[in-house]
């Protein structure tokens, strides 16, 4: 066997898959057309890649609360804008801003955070 020919493989698979992580980084699934805010608790952070997760107890405006999932960008992109696994903590009462999902799930692309201690940070680019 040719030794190029497993490089050759590696190569044409990694450029094969780019199209397919690139794909789920879209807001196709949710109304960019404006930003909601809204007030909740923390109820969890998953300091994880490709997207980071805060989930918060958010009460709507008749009185029913619901846990939202709100994503944020990669733990790189978080890092250089001053995130860190420890940054929202369980508890912490906060101002989310950002796109909600187009079918009505408690689902965000989270834009901005605004946390206890007056600090805001970016959820995306």
């Amino acid at each position: 066997m040719n030794p190029r020919v497993p490089a050759v493989i590696a190569v044409a698979a990694f450029l094969l898959s780019v199209p397919l992580v690139f794909a789920h980084h879209g807001l196709a699934r949710f109304d960019t057309t404006h930003i909601v805010t809204m007030q909740g608790t923390i109820t969890r952070f998953d300091w994880i890649n490709p997207h980071s997760y805060v989930y918060a107890d958010i009460t709507d405006q008749h009185g029913k609360i619901a846990n939202w999932m709100l994503e944020c960008g990669s733990l790189g992109m978080l890092s250089r804008f001053g995130w860190n696994p420890n940054v929202v903590k369980k508890g912490d009462k906060v101002t989310v801003y950002g796109f909600v999902a187009k079918d009505g799930s408690p689902y965000m692309a989270l834009q901005k955070i605004d946390l206890p201690n007056g600090k805001s940070l970016p959820g995306e680019p």
